[in-house]
């Protein structure tokens, strides 16, 4: 306790040498508050707003401080509640904190001088007796306090200084703050007048560091969202200019002049306002006013002008904690000036309404009035950060009191500190500064009777700006936004909003919020306000004399509803209907001569691509797709080519059969593989298929003749492929054309000349028609997929009807017909028929020979050998007819790869008689024999195959 005693009397001691040793002199009437304690900190408050300088006879210049703000005064008691809450807790463990406010007038040099004391240089000793510095408020004074404790390395934190230049870590060390810097107001103040559309401002600002920085960063800010100043004006920085009053007339006649705006933001100081309120005319009244921290809860400056009259005012100020503590203290605190000695400041202000005949309870109300929480909490933050370092400190190393500690060590402590209050977490940021965020309150005319109102007029906060997520948060009440309701008819624009249907356009001599409506011509639109372009309706919209929306076109396609699109759509089901049929119908007869004769397996796969044709014309049907488009294309393609490839195979073997033994024949008989040669065909189009998918495929497109109209069709993509794919089925197409020339004396049975002739024929001629028409014409309309439709159905039912109708009339109304006996009594007409023929051919040839009057086929050579095995391939009817003559009577040998061989015998009228009797010795080994034994004796007719 003696140690602690002590120490209080060296730091008396200390604090009155280093006022004795001053060679500047404070402000006139300059008052303090002092209280000793084992740290001590040094605390400057903008008490007095301003001052004016005197001659007196002591002294020929000296600062007399004027204009007394009692929110200044809360803001000094605010650190005194502070260091009592700290002393009167465990938090030091019985070490104290002790302070010395000083009034700085809101002057540079009253400040410098007041901080030099906290230096105490004149001591002669490396360390001082303050640790640490509270303040200032102002940005200006602050500055040149920073530079001044810069040279001693003493912490400096400031509860209002909010300028950017502070930031600055390399001209000022050991500067921090409690508040954020002015950008984020400038930023938040940007989003406010972002989302209202205010986009022609005033600014006012005073001539000073903290006014000039904070109106540049919020043009800077409101120009990157297209919001534009109308005009600047920056006030005297000092009240006792003589050129304020005049600058003040300037800014009411600009405020006049300028109707338009209606938003001014004022980085002005409170008594600025007070003096701007006070002359403001009727014109320039009404105005909405953005308030920024440095005057956003000075209800003082309506100098009980009503809210009306000056307009509606919103307030911009960091945000804040809880300060029930500080209404707390208030209550308890001792209102009798005679025991508030060592507080000046406090004494001053009791008397002074005293003076004014109000009791301790009005005082004391009028304190309450004046509390600002944000300012308390941030005062009080300053406070707590230092005391927490000094802790970290203390729990390091032995401290009995400020000499103790060095000042880098507490600058060190002080970055790395973080304080938890309410569940908030705070610390300095690298640049010193407290991202807290700001509070945004409107202010609000009170209701009657009314005690905590000041001037009628009260705060309400409606919003908060968080700096980190760089967003506004605004709270509702009732599941209504308060400032929404609150800006309601308010608009700050140069130019009205152009409504949607028209467009900006722009003066060159004019700012780009400046502008005139003009409204968008036809096929464009424009539907939101403030539209700077007309937009072109896109593809499938237009716009006739309504410009503010595109109407969509009228999709016109091949409809299922259309009655064209309705008869193919039951054609084409038809079809596939009657081919199932037929399908059907071959598949139950399918070991009947007819079918055989009509390709057996193969006239199945006819049938199968059939389908394939059929479905791919109805997939062109409806809107189209681009994969609908596609599969439609290939389909047709790949299916169509499958039949008439099997035809062409189909035919070309009975040609074959029917040719006469020759080098040529055989080898074309061996390499002849039916199916190698349709699986070749179809590859070579799924080539042509697969290069068109993969290079330009077809797909859906869409055109407009008609503005009004849009036309949904398939685009065939690369033309060439599209043509290629038609131009090898029309080949294949030919090919069977050609066929069936060559067929033409065939035996009735066989022979399909007509059939196939008719089928191509319609197939080549359609498509030959369907090419101008589908190239030049139907391009323009929707019925360019039901041409190719049409076509597709033609092809084919031309071969379905050809080639298959006639053999269905035959198996299922003239079975007689589609017997083995019936084909063969048509190959025998056919043989004699040929024989005669072929006789008069010999004769004419002059060879009389009988081995060398016919040509034998190779079957007949093979029953006669007893080589059994079929000369064709597999699955197909391989006939032989041979009439042997000089035998005791007439023998017919037939050899079939179906129905093995036969010999049948009886006399030459009774072979050409139908009703002849046969007998059939099968593997008749004495009449094979014979027949071998005597084969150079024999005359012999043709060899035939059945096909």
């Amino acid at each position: 306790m003696k140690m602690y005693n002590n120490k209080l009397w060296f730091g008396l001691f200390a604090i009155l040498g280093s006022l004795g040793g001053c060679d500047c002199r404070p402000a006139s009437g300059s008052l303090e508050a002092t209280q000793l304690g084992d740290f001590m900190f040094g605390g400057l408050f903008p008490v007095h707003q301003s001052f004016k300088i005197v001659n007196t006879t002591s002294n020929p210049i000296q600062h007399l401080c004027e204009k007394f703000t009692v929110s200044r005064l809360i803001q000094s008691l605010a650190m005194i509640e502070a260091v009592e809450a700290i002393n009167n807790s465990s938090m030091l463990n019985g070490l104290t904190l002790g302070y010395k406010i000083m009034d700085t007038c809101s002057d540079v040099t009253t400040a410098l001088q007041h901080t030099d004391i906290f230096m105490d240089k004149n001591s002669g000793r490396t360390n001082s007796l303050f640790q640490a510095v509270i303040g200032e408020y102002h940005s200006e004074v602050s500055i040149a306090v920073a530079r001044y404790l810069t040279m001693g390395y003493m912490p400096q934190i400031s509860y209002g200084s909010t300028a950017g230049v502070l930031s600055d870590k390399t001209r000022f060390p050991t500067f921090k703050r409690t508040v954020p810097e002015d950008d984020h107001q400038a930023k938040a103040i940007t989003k406010i007048l972002r989302y209202h559309n205010w986009t022609w401002i005033g600014i006012i600002a005073t001539d000073g560091d903290y006014g000039r920085y904070a109106a540049d960063q919020l043009e800077a800010h409101a120009n990157d969202q297209k919001i534009y100043v109308s005009f600047r004006v920056v006030l005297p920085d000092f009240l006792n200019d003589e050129s304020l009053d005049l600058k003040l007339n300037e800014t009411i006649k600009k405020i006049e002049s300028t109707s338009k705006v209606q938003v001014i933001v004022s980085f002005a100081k409170s008594h600025h306002m007070s003096c701007l309120f006070e002359k403001l005319t009727p014109n320039a009244s009404g105005r909405f006013w953005i308030a920024g921290d440095s005057w956003a809860t000075s209800l003082n400056v309506l100098n009980n002008r009503p809210l009306n009259e000056v307009g509606k005012i919103l307030g911009i100020i960091p945000s804040s904690g809880n300060s029930s503590h500080f209404i707390r203290y208030l209550d308890d605190l001792d209102l009798n000036p005679d025991s508030q000695s060592n507080n000046t400041i406090l004494q001053y202000f009791i008397r002074g309404e005293s003076n004014k005949s109000k009791t301790t309870n009005e005082i004391r109300e009028t304190l309450k009035k004046a509390v600002c929480p944000s300012a308390v909490f941030s005062v009080g933050l300053a406070v707590r950060f230092v005391a927490n370092a000094i802790k970290d400190i203390c729990s390091r190393k032995t401290c009995h009191g400020g000499f103790d500690i060095q000042r880098s060590e507490l600058n060190d402590a002080l970055a790395n500190t973080m304080l938890t209050i309410d569940n908030e977490k705070y610390s300095f940021n690298k640049s010193g500064d407290l991202d807290t965020g700001y509070d945004i309150n409107i202010w609000e005319a009170a209701l009657e009777n009314n005690t905590e109102s000041v001037n009628n007029v009260t705060l309400r906060t409606v919003a908060h700006y968080m700096i980190n997520k760089d967003s506004m948060l605004f709270l509702n009440d009732q599941q209504r936004n308060p400032l929404t309701d609150f800006t309601r008819n308010v608009i700050s624009q140069c130019s009205p909003s152009c409504s949607p249907g028209f467009r900006k356009v722009f003066s060159e001599d004019k700012p780009i919020c400046c502008y005139e409506c003009v409204k968008c011509p036809e096929n464009t639109f424009s539907n939101q306000t403030d539209a700077r372009e007309c937009i072109e309706c896109p593809k499938n919209f237009w716009s006739k004399e309504n410009p503010t929306t595109c109407t969509p076109q009228k999709a016109v396609f091949l409809s299922w509803k259309d009655t064209y699109c309705i008869t193919i759509l039951v054609f084409a089901c038809l079809g596939i209907l009657l081919t199932l049929i037929v399908l059907l119908v071959f598949l139950v007869r399918r070991d009947t001569p007819v079918v055989l004769a009509a390709g057996g397996p193969i006239s199945i796969l006819i049938l199968l691509s059939l389908l394939g044709t059929f479905t791919s014309a109805i997939l062109f049907g409806g809107k189209p797709t681009s994969i609908q488009c596609q599969t439609g294309q290939v389909l047709f393609g790949l299916s169509f080519t499958l039949c008439v490839s099997c035809i062409l195979v189909r035919y070309f073997k009975v040609l074959l059969a029917f040719q006469n033994e020759s080098a040529v024949i055989r080898v074309m008989k061996k390499l002849f593989l039916p199916y190698w040669i349709i699986g070749i065909c179809v590859l070579i189009q799924c080539i042509i298929c697969g290069l068109w998918l993969w290079l330009k495929p077809p797909k859906a497109s869409e055109r407009s003749v008609i503005r009004s109209e849009l036309i949904f069709q398939c685009d065939e993509g690369d033309g060439l492929f599209f043509g290629l794919m038609l131009a090898f089925i029309s080949l294949l197409a030919l090919v069977c054309f050609g066929f069936a020339f060559l067929g033409r004396k065939l035996p009735q049975c066989y022979n399909e000349e007509k059939c196939i002739s008719i089928s191509m024929l319609i197939y080549i001629i359609s498509w030959v028609v369907f090419a101008p028409i589908y190239v030049n014409i139907v391009h323009m309309t929707k019925y360019k997929s039901g041409v190719q439709m049409v076509v597709m159905l033609f092809s084919a039912y031309g071969i379905l009807i050809c080639h298959f109708m006639p053999k269905c009339y035959i198996i299922l109304l003239k079975s007689e017909n589609n017997t083995r006996e019936a084909f063969k009594r048509g190959i025998r007409e056919f043989t004699r028929h040929f024989h005669r023929s072929s006789r008069v051919d010999q004769h004419r040839a002059g060879l009389d020979r009988p081995e060398s009057a016919f040509t034998i086929d190779s079957g007949i050579e093979n029953i006669i050998n007893r080589v059994y095995s079929n000369p064709y391939p597999t699955g197909t009817i391989s006939s032989f007819h041979l009439s042997i003559e000089n035998l005791p009577h007439e023998v017919s040998v037939s050899g079939d790869s179906l129905y093995e061989f036969s010999v049948s015998s009886g006399s030459s009228a009774e072979m050409n008689e139908e009703s002849q009797q046969q007998l059939t010795l099968s593997g008749s080994q004495k009449l094979l024999q014979r027949i071998k034994n005597n084969r150079t004796e024999l005359k012999r007719t043709t060899s035939v195959p059945n096909f």
